[in-house]
């Protein structure tokens, strides 16, 4: 696998407290809000214990976020806009294979993800689920950062020169999704490379004739 950039991570969910000196009270909160939602779920988590692990008073919070709602919806907002950048940082800066470009480099970062032991599952997946239809504001993140990472996995495609890229990039976003699920109640991380074989077998019937028969 190759390195990811060092700076950044898919969660803000570390295995040890580590505290951030002179940090700002919102980015305190958030961090703290994200560390505990990982662990012990949203609706589970009280306001109580996210000021506790901040350092912050409840005022401050309220003054930032208005409510806790406005707290959920700013952490999942910037661990979706986090975990992109990793992912995409990741997949760039790799090694394209010769038959599938960049795409399996996806798979691989999964696998490194699924590999940490700070792995808690995805916090914007587990936050549309806890809320459904009662957040529309989770709604929207959760559509937006599945609409990037669509666009994405297209993007990714087209570069490989893959044939009808819209219907290839829906259905690895499927074996994502699935491979993220299951490694977090399998507690195993090698459904990433799993995920990887089985992007292949699909990868297969949308490469060009002139590489398919290669």
């Amino acid at each position: 696998m190759i390195d990811a950039i060092p700076s950044l991570l898919p969660t803000y969910a570390p295995e040890t407290d580590v505290s951030v000196p002179n940090q700002d009270a919102g980015e305190a909160l958030i961090t703290a809000a994200i560390w505990l939602f990982c662990r012990h779920g949203i609706k589970n988590t009280g306001v109580e214990k996210i000021i506790s692990r901040a350092g912050v008073s409840k005022m401050t919070l309220y003054n930032r976020f208005s409510t806790k709602e406005g707290l959920v919806a700013a952490a999942v907002e910037v661990e979706a806009e986090q975990w992109r950048e990793w992912l995409f940082s990741y997949v760039r800066s790799g090694e394209p294979d010769a038959r599938y470009g960049r795409i399996l480099l996806v798979f691989s970062a999964l696998f490194d993800w699924f590999s940490r032991k700070d792995y808690f599952g995805c916090l914007i997946m587990k936050a549309a689920i806890e809320f459904g239809d009662d957040s529309p504001e989770i709604t929207r993140i959760f559509n937006a950062h599945k609409t990037a990472m669509i666009l994405f996995l297209t993007e990714l495609c087209e570069d490989n020169q893959c044939e009808k890229c819209d219907i290839l990039s829906s259905m690895l976003m499927t074996i994502v999704d699935g491979s993220i699920v299951k490694s977090l109640l399998t507690k195993n991380a090698d459904c990433g490379l799993e995920a990887g074989e089985m992007a292949k077998i699909i990868i297969e019937s949308f490469l060009p004739v002139a590489l398919s028969d290669q």
